[in-house]
Parts: C-alpha cells; sequence; structure tokens
C-alpha cells in the first residue's frame, strides 16, 4: 500500500517491524522527502489525525520508542450506558444535553458547561434521545469524522435499496444516520432490518448498547474496548450471507488506509462464512462506500472490485453537498461492488435506466452510441469529440492548430470559453479528479462555516 499526498506516502510497515501505538491505536507508517539530506525518511504518526493539537504522535523509524500523550479521558462504553440510563430516570424538565460536548448531563453539571459557553439544550424527551445525530453539533475535523448527514431523502433511498436486495443486517461504519433511522424503524416495527454501528465519535456510545455500538478507528482497524471486536464477529455471525458493510469516511481521510480497514472486516466476514476459503484481497461483502465521483480513480485502484453510482447523495447540514446547491447537484456517489443494475434509481428525479449500459443513469447523463456508455461524471452532459475519439465536459474545445483538447482556448482562437468550475482543467485525460481542486476547495470553505447539528 503507497499513497502519495505531497511530499509524504504512506507505506505498509514491513513484518520484522514493531508498530508503536498512540491513544487512537497502532500508528501509520509515512514516507518523506527530505530536501536537506536527499533522501527518503520515514516516520510512524496517528492514523486518525494530521492535526498535531489533536494527537501529537510523532516518531521517526529508528528512534526509541517514547510515550506518547494519553488522551485526557480513557473511554468506557459501560460509564456512557451508565450515564444514559441515569439521564432517561431523570424528568423532562431536567434533561439537558450538552450540544458542543455531546454528553447527556446530569443535574449538577449544568452550570458548568453553561459558564464555558457551550450549547445547552433542555427538556429532551425520550424521542429525542433515539435520534442523537440531532442533538450534537459537528466534531471540527473533516479528515478524522464525517460530520455530514444524510438527508431523509438519501436515507430512504439507502434503506429502500438495502431491502430490496435482501439484505438483513447493516453494518454501518460510521453512517451513523443510517443505524439511527434503522433502530428507530425496527422498534416502530416499519422494518425487519438489524445494524451495527461502528464509529470513532465516542458520543454514540451512551445512546447504544456493545451490541449496537463499539468505538472504532476505521483507518487502523482499531477497536478501543475487546468488546466491540467479539460484537462484530457476532454480529457478522448472526447475519451469515445477510450482511451489508456501509460507510460515509471523512472526505480528507486517506483512501488507501481506509480501503485496508474495510478490506479486513471483509476478511471476517469471509472467514465466517466460508471457514476454509482461501482468502484473497478483493472485497467480498457486499459493501457501499459513500464518497466525492472526482476520488473514483484511487477508490477503484485500491479497490477494482468496486463501481460507481450515478445517484447523487444528498446532505442535511451542508449547503454543498445537496441536489439544490448548484446545477449539477450534489458530488457525492456509491461506490459498491453489488451489480449497479440491482439498484433502481428514483425516475421522480430523472434517472432513467440504459439498457445498453444496463444500470440507471442520472438525468444528464447521456448515453454515447461512439463510446459504448454514459461516460458523464461530474453532473454535466458530456459530448463526443470525434478527434479525440472520446466524450468530453461540453466546455472542452479541440484546437485544431495543436491537436490539444485542453489548451489556453483565448490565446490559440482569439475566443473566451466560460468554464462553470474556473479556470479550464490541464488534464488531458477524462479524469476523475479534474474537478478536485476547485471541489475540494469548495469542500474546505464549507467544512469552515458549518455549525448544524451531525
Amino acid at each position: 500500500m503507497a499513497a502519495r499526498q505531497a511530499n509524504i506516502e504512506l507505506v505498509t510497515p514491513p513484518a520484522n517491524i514493531i508498530v508503536p501505538s498512540c491513544p487512537h491505536g497502532p500508528a501509520l507508517l509515512f514516507e518523506q522527502y527530505d530536501h536537506s539530506s536527499n533522501s527518503f525518511r520515514q516516520f510512524f504518526a496517528c492514523s486518525a489525525f494530521r492535526d498535531k493539537r489533536k494527537c501529537s504522535f510523532h516518531l521517526w523509524v529508528g528512534e526509541k520508542t517514547k510515550e506518547c500523550l494519553k488522551s485526557s479521558k480513557v473511554f468506557s462504553h459501560k460509564e456512557a450506558r451508565i450515564r444514559f440510563r441515569s439521564f432517561k430516570a431523570l424528568p423532562k424538565t431536567k434533561r439537558y444535553v450538552c450540544c458542543t460536548c455531546g454528553l447527556l448531563l446530569m443535574p449538577s453539571e449544568i452550570q458548568d458547561h453553561e459558564r464555558q459557553g457551550h450549547l445547552v439544550k433542555g427538556k429532551i424527551t425520550l424521542r429525542n434521545l433515539k435520534k442523537p445525530s440531532f442533538l450534537f453539533t459537528p466534531l471540527d475535523n473533516n479528515k478524522t469524522y464525517a460530520q455530514y448527514l444524510f438527508s431523509s431523502k438519501t436515507v430512504d433511498f439507502l434503506l429502500s435499496s438495502i431491502e430490496k436486495l435482501a439484505y438483513s443486517h447493516v453494518l454501518c461504519v460510521g453512517a451513523p444516520r443510517i443505524h439511527e433511522e434503522i433502530q428507530l424503524r425496527r422498534k416502530s416495527g416499519g422494518t425487519t432490518l438489524t445494524s451495527m454501528l461502528l464509529d470513532l465519535d465516542e458520543r454514540y456510545g451512551q445512546f447504544y448498547p456493545p451490541s449496537l455500538y463499539a468505538k472504532y478507528n476505521m483507518f487502523n482497524h482499531h477497536f478501543f474496548e475487546r468488546v466491540g471486536r467479539k460484537q462484530l464477529i457476532r454480529f457478522l455471525t448472526a447475519a451469515g450471507g445477510g450482511a451489508l458493510l456501509i460507510t460515509d469516511p471523512p472526505f480528507g481521510g486517506m483512501v488507501e488506509a481506509l480501503s485496508q480497514s474495510f478490506l479486513k472486516i471483509s476478511k471476517i466476514w469471509e472467514k465466517i462464512l466460508l471457514p476454509s476459503s482461501s482468502q484473497n484481497n478483493e472485497m467480498s461483502i457486499p459493501f457501499m462506500w459513500i464518497f466525492p465521483y472526482f476520488l473514483e480513480n484511487r477508490i477503484v485502484e485500491n479497490m477494482p472490485s468496486l463501481s460507481m453510482l450515478d445517484y447523487k447523495v444528498d446532505y442535511d447540514n451542508h449547503n454543498l453537498f445537496n441536489n439544490n446547491h448548484k446545477q449539477k447537484g450534489s458530488p457525492v456517489r456509491i461506490f459498491t461492488n453489488i451489480p449497479p443494475a440491482k439498484f433502481y434509481l428514483p425516475l421522480e428525479d430523472g434517472y432513467w435506466f440504459c439498457k445498453p449500459c444496463q444500470r440507471f443513469s442520472s438525468k444528464e447523463n447521456q448515453h454515447c452510441a461512439d463510446c459504448g456508455t454514459c461516460p458523464s461524471k461530474d453532473g454535466t452532459t458530456y459530448v463526443h469529440c470525434d478527434a479525440c475519439l472520446r466524450c468530453v465536459k461540453p466546455s472542452r474545445i479541440h484546437c485544431f492548430k495543436c491537436g490539444e483538447l485542453d489548451v489556453d482556448v483565448e490565446d490559440d482562437l482569439g475566443t473566451s470559453v466560460d468554464e462553470e468550475e474556473g479556470d479550464i482543467d490541464k488534464e488531458s485525460d477524462v479524469d476523475l479528479e479534474e474537478n478536485r481542486d476547485d471541489v475540494e476547495s469548495d469542500l474546505d470553505e464549507g467544512s469552515k462555516t458549518e455549525s448544524e447539528p451531525r
């Protein structure tokens, strides 16, 4: 496994090396080019946090292992559940929650949180406790926590699809709102689905018992309590062939590290289902990965069995990730190893079934007979370039002076072309990372302004 990010590369540690740990589990090994010595150096760093203010662990390979800073408080699921039961026993008038900390408050704690300027809400109903994601404010690290919540429309589509595909057990790695909705519907008799949540966000540990939640780091496959792994095995054993894994990692997360964790979960499931089978590095458990379309190449490079659906995933608390913000709609898609033909996308939203491709396409994604595919990825209708023998964005113009598709049109032709996303992209191939800079800048800008609950 290797992932190039600037001059830093994520690498697989040799089998004979001892991997150190920080409070967030086993560290990851990185390789960095040192300009002063004109050589590469390797170091271990926290898998979950790239911000040293969140976790300062850093160890050069060859250095003596040092005692890293401990977390201010060690997570205890048992204590979290005791707090929940005590809170639930309080009368409604005394039930207060700190939305900033995501903590159910005892009466003696309320004033202290208010003095710190935290957002404190009162008169919490039992119904409120069934929807914890609505009580929280987002955690502020876009590379560690996936802090954007699916809209109710997206949740309905995902659960409807899962039920139509006849899966029974949904393992949510992240995706707390999917887990939340399944538990709500299950209690009301609205679904036969069952679910378990694996998430680094320990605030959810208050609301769900060990059979339904485990604190888990998806960047290094680390369970913070032994019971978490045991409960996962129990859940997957009960699921059998009816298991499905769904995840919505933070968009700034390392795809390569995430892929390795998901593959490890898949291998656990495969070993339970087929103990005598020879395991490979392919994702065998039915899988849905929610991620931006412009990272398709990176995902498929690590998981070749995945393909991208045209469905545009909508979010409640991010104006850049919903289908009302821009003409192109949300840039977030579903990557899956389930055959695309098995997903029925909503006709009322303009999706249509393409017989040649045997899959649903978005309304703007028109089939190209020359290419033999529905080529659009970014929400625009691509056009076929006869000179290049492929489909391209509608904003691109082929230059017959130099033969290039992406030249400075103003210099070559004396005309200018408006590009909705900004400057004309200089990449020569129809690569899904061609819009990445523009969209990622939107993501970063949006993440700084969000204040609604996750």
